[in-house]
């Protein structure tokens, strides 16, 4: 993947400068320009209708613009990394899907509240970008400094990688002039028995492949993120079974992977 155009999605709490600052500096890294957004939505009742007066509705707008004027202020942005601040009213996945077709986005990043993957910890909103943002999704743990992706882990059962998604690793490897980990973490060490079959696609890039047995898939990627210190982890969640036997691990022994490095999900 070439990453050109940039979308930041922030909620305004305390971790949206963090998430900010990094978001810039990695579109700064790549020469990428940048909209930021924050999406707010209003449920409405069992009738249909929003049972906000308006002017409390214009109140809460002005506010966020208000805060988002106070953090370009605050982080005191260069002229040629101005990027295009919005506060918009709507549904997350609408209307963020709207802006990355109409403005060619070719990364969302969401934060990640805890630095974790099960979802008590990535959120229900980070959640819902990773599966159905129309472009990969970058979710950032809170408070992690910006460094470029040197080293890259993808996690995955490899066998059902489409051609596109080889193809958006590879020039994502090439971008960055990163070396990449192929992992397999498989539950079954009686698969041993079959060797290590090698990706396929993946001529003139830099990459070892490595089969770890371990019980659970999250504490073998804890291991081999901490022993290669890798500073970015790609997952594929809309190809196979490997996404969601992370995440039932993790959801049904309330583990928390504890890799406090970006998590970036491609599309099928």
């Amino acid at each position: 993947m070439n990453i050109r155009n940039i979308l930041i999605l922030v909620d305004l709490s305390e971790a949206t400068p963090s998430l900010l600052r990094y978001g810039l500096q990695l579109a700064a890294s790549v020469s990428a320009e940048v909209w930021v957004q924050h999406i707010y939505y209003f449920p409405p009742d069992l009738a249909g209708e929003v049972r906000i007066p308006v002017a409390a509705l214009e109140q809460y707008k002005h506010q966020a613009e208000q805060k988002l004027e106070a953090l370009r202020e605050e982080i005191a942005l260069p002229i040629k990394q101005l990027p295009h601040f919005s506060v918009i009213r709507g549904d997350l996945i609408e209307q963020a899907n709207h802006t990355i077709e109409k403005c060619n986005i070719d990364l969302v990043i969401v934060g990640n509240r805890g630095g974790g993957l099960t979802t008590n910890i990535l959120g229900s909103h980070t959640l819902k970008m990773i599966y159905h943002a129309r472009c990969p999704v970058l979710s950032v743990p809170e408070s992690v400094s910006f460094r470029p992706f040197n080293r890259i882990a993808l996690a995955t059962d490899w066998q059902v990688v489409s051609s596109k998604n080889v193809s958006q690793i590879k020039n994502l490897v090439k971008q960055w002039e990163a070396y990449l980990d192929v992992i397999h973490v498989s539950t079954d060490t009686k698969s041993q028995e079959g060797g290590l079959r090698e990706p396929l696609g993946l001529a003139r890039t830099p990459y070892t492949l490595h089969y770890l047995w371990e019980q659970d898939i999250d504490t073998g990627l804890q291991k081999h993120i901490a022993q290669y210190q890798n500073d970015l982890l790609v997952l594929i969640p809309h190809q196979h079974s490997f996404f969601n036997r992370l995440f039932q691990t993790s959801i049904t022994r309330q583990t928390v992977y504890h890799s406090q490095i970006p998590l970036l999900t491609l599309r099928e």
